[in-house]
Order: structure tokens, then sequence, then C-alpha cells
């Protein structure tokens, strides 16, 4: 754990990779798709649609840049049609929200290790936790989550980094709850708990600032409860600059076990080992395995040049409620490639601890 923290750390946020080199013009004269692994209307569409509308400029030629959505299988279909079936002239890359836990739970479903992608570029962003006030007996702030009665949780497959850390963080939290998966995208655990079908969920900050805070939460159906705790390489704790104001995991931890207490044990360890993935590099810029060594490049400067944009800044910023932190392909890989050094320990508690979530 410490090991990956500080390795992500030496590489945080810097932008290194050189944009002094001449363009190359690759991509001039062709149609770039941006594919999304997850529904329209989610959290990672509505951030890969205003990539795409600032990406051409970046890329010499100004070619056209267009997103596709392929949802299903907890977005492992899109991952491999890109890793096994895209055409192998190098204008596919995508923009994922991955889930890291297939590979270290090493899921058939994964076809293609995520470390065998060209990667070109990664975004911070943290998650949000939200529940509906009318959970008994009635939630006013977050600190009420602790006394709540029972309730349902809705998400994605059993085994996506989302689950998980949700259902490890109530655990954690002593909260009783069911976990009702299967749902195909985020935008559809958001309808559910809108038609209170479920009442509690997790999302990342797009989705949170771009649809449940502006409808649910100005409404008054629900309530953010908690954010992750991001964790620096000296194992210290603090809340996301993007969300000052949300109380995070430990904040809610402590008040119920006290001010100096900390968790521990696998479920701890386990939701320690998501979050420092996560929360470093929540979606990731890939381009096929075979893509070219010269289209990766051009890509790697394109992405450079975008997170200097200030049109590209504001506008996402607007849309979602944060500003972009874009980690260059070279740091981005250093946070891919610890899944290949995962503690076996961690990685057999998490395999256990999903089928205790089927029911199997």
């Amino acid at each position: 754990m410490k090991s990956l923290l500080a390795r992500i750390a030496g590489a945080a946020f810097a932008l290194t990779l050189s944009i002094s080199a001449a363009p190359a013009e690759y991509f001039s004269g062709k149609t770039i798709k941006i594919l999304v692994n997850f529904p329209a209307g989610g959290p990672s569409d509505i951030e890969a649609r205003v990539i795409a509308q600032y990406l051409g400029k970046h890329i010499p030629g100004n070619p056209t840049v267009l997103t596709v959505n392929m949802g299903g299988g907890g977005g492992l279909i899109a991952t491999n049609y890109m890793g096994e079936i895209v055409p192998n002239d190098s204008t596919q890359v995508s923009f994922f929200t991955w889930n890291p836990m297939t590979q270290i739970l090493a899921d058939p479903g994964l076809r293609v290790p995520y470390h065998k992608f060209r990667m070109i570029a990664g975004f911070k962003q943290p998650a949000v936790v939200y529940i509906r006030r009318d959970v008994k007996p009635g939630l006013k702030q977050p600190s009420d989550l602790l006394g709540s009665e029972p309730f349902i949780v809705g998400a994605l497959a059993p085994n996506t980094h989302t689950t998980l850390r949700s259902a490890l963080a109530f655990d954690l939290l002593g909260l009783k709850y069911r976990m009702v998966t299967g749902y195909p995208g985020l935008k559809e655990v958001e309808l559910a708990v809108m038609k209170g079908e479920v009442q509690a969920a997790s999302t990342s900050l797009a989705g949170y600032t771009s649809s449940i805070e502006p409808t649910m939460v100005k409404e008054g159906i629900v309530l953010p409860v908690f954010q992750y705790d991001v964790e620096n390489p000296a194992g210290r704790f603090a809340r996301s600059e993007a969300l000052p104001n949300l109380p995070t995991f430990l904040d809610l931890y402590r008040r119920k076990n006290g001010a100096n207490q900390m968790p521990s044990g696998e479920k701890w360890d386990a939701l320690r080992l998501i979050s420092s993935i996560m929360d470093n590099l929540y979606r990731v810029v890939l381009m096929p395995p075979n893509a070219s060594d010269e289209a990766v490049a051009e890509m790697r400067r394109a992405f450079i040049s975008l997170h200097s944009d200030p049109e590209f800044t504001a506008d996402y910023t607007r849309r979602v409620g944060a500003t972009p932190i874009i980690l260059g392909g070279e740091q981005a890989e250093q946070v891919v490639y610890q899944l290949r050094d995962t503690d076996p320990s961690i990685a057999a508690f998490l395999a256990r601890y999903v089928k205790e979530l089927t029911g199997n």
C-alpha cells in the first residue's frame, strides 16, 4: 500500500511529456472516435463529450472527434472491444470509467489486462455517496446516516469499484443495508434512487454535480453523506479539494467510534487499496494495444495541450463542478502497473467478499 501511494505521489498530476516535438499530423484528415464504456447521459459520457468538443484543435490537422457509447458488462464490453476488435488504424480512443477490480480479481470477463493498453492520460476525481432523506428515521445531516434503519443500495456489478467501496464503507460503519447489483450504468442507478426503488448509491463527482445535486439534492430528495478519504504517501487522510464541505468516511467513522479511532482489518485494507487507485485515476484514456508509437505520442501531446486550454478548463469545470486534473500517460501508467503487484491476501479477501455480496 505504501509503495503504491508513494509511486503515485511521485508522479501525481505532473504532465511531463514534452510538447515541443514537431507535430506529425498523424491524424490529419481522419475522424477520431472516443469510445465511452457506459450508456449516454451518465457521468462518463458527460465528460467525454466535453473532451470531444475541444480535443480536435489540439491535434495537428484538426481532425473530427466524435463520441460513441458502448455500455454493458459493467464497462467490460467496450473494454474488450477496444483491446481485441478495433481497427488497427489508431483512430479509436477510449474514455473509460475503468474497473481495476476485474484485473485484481482475475475476472475472466476482462480479456485484455489494463497494462496491455496504450495509456494516453488519466483523470483524477473523487466519488460521492448519497442517500434518500426519507430513510427512516429521516436524515437531515450526514451524521444521521449512522443511526439509520436498514436501507437498499443500488449498484453496478458486484465486482466494480463503486459497489465494493460502498459495501466496505457501510460495513465498517456498522450499517444495515441490502445491496442490489446489476444496473447497467450509474444513470440507471440514479433513476432507481429517484423512483425509490433503492435508497442509496455512489457516483463520481461529475455525476453528482451535473445531475444529482441540481435535481435530487436541491429538491430535498437525497442527501450527500460522505466522500472517500484521500490518503497521501505519509498515511495522512484528507478531504478532496473539490468537496471541502462534505464529510469523509473517516469523519463519520470517528464520530461513531471516537475522535482518534482508525479502522483496521481486511475490509479497511481493501477499502484503502481501492481508494488509492480510484482517487488518483478515476477515468482512463486508452488506445488499443496495437496503436502505433507515433499515434500514441501525438495523442499524449494533445491531452497535455488540452489540460492547459482555458476554454476547455472553464467548460469542464462548469459541467463537472471541479477543475480537471489530468495525469499524463507515463504517470497514469504507474498507477495501472501497480495492479500486477497487488497484495495476494487482499485480492483473495476481495474475491471472498464479492461472493458474500452475491450470496454465493
